[in-house]
């Protein structure tokens, strides 16, 4: 299965094939249309203007006070990985786990350079206060993914500059 992962960096305007995917799955609240989302922060969901199909954060689901409104729309809640754990790793995770064999990240802009820049800026204020140690834990994350899974092949496709 190929698999398009949707980060939320300035990155993410490289994707332009949808139809190459079995599977699109985005990071937060998505900025096109998805297959699912991934959401690790209750401030997330509450900003949603119609809910999507979606994996939560077990976190972000005990937090959220208005459950039924998105109950139809979720698809299973997960655990995230404790101190620094993505949307991305967490939808990786996800589609590993429904068999992709190829992953092609989109908007994974912390993968080329010490950026956190995100389109979910504009919704919820989730920078890091530590960028540089953020950026270097999520590396770190990705290249364990990478080594766990040696069977399927990761893209990150952006701008290394």
């Amino acid at each position: 299965m190929r698999v398009a992962l949707l980060g939320n960096g300035n990155s993410r305007i490289l994707f332009t094939q949808a139809d190459t995917y079995d599977y699109i799955i985005g990071c937060n609240i998505p900025w096109r249309q998805v297959d699912a989302t991934v959401v690790m922060d209750v401030n997330v969901l509450e900003k949603f203007k119609e809910p999507v199909r979606f994996y939560c954060s077990r976190n972000a689901w005990r937090e959220l006070n208005k459950r039924d409104r998105f109950t139809e729309h979720l698809i299973e809640i997960f655990d995230s990985l404790p101190d620094y754990d993505s949307t991305g790793h967490a939808a990786a995770r996800i589609v590993l786990g429904l068999g992709a064999k190829q992953i092609d990240i989109y908007g994974c802009d912390s993968w080329f350079e010490n950026n956190t820049e995100s389109y979910t800026h504009q919704f919820v204020d989730s920078r890091s206060e530590n960028m540089v140690k953020h950026v270097s834990v999520w590396r770190s994350r990705w290249y364990e993914l990478m080594a766990k899974h040696q069977e399927v092949k990761f893209n990150f496709i952006g701008e290394n500059k």
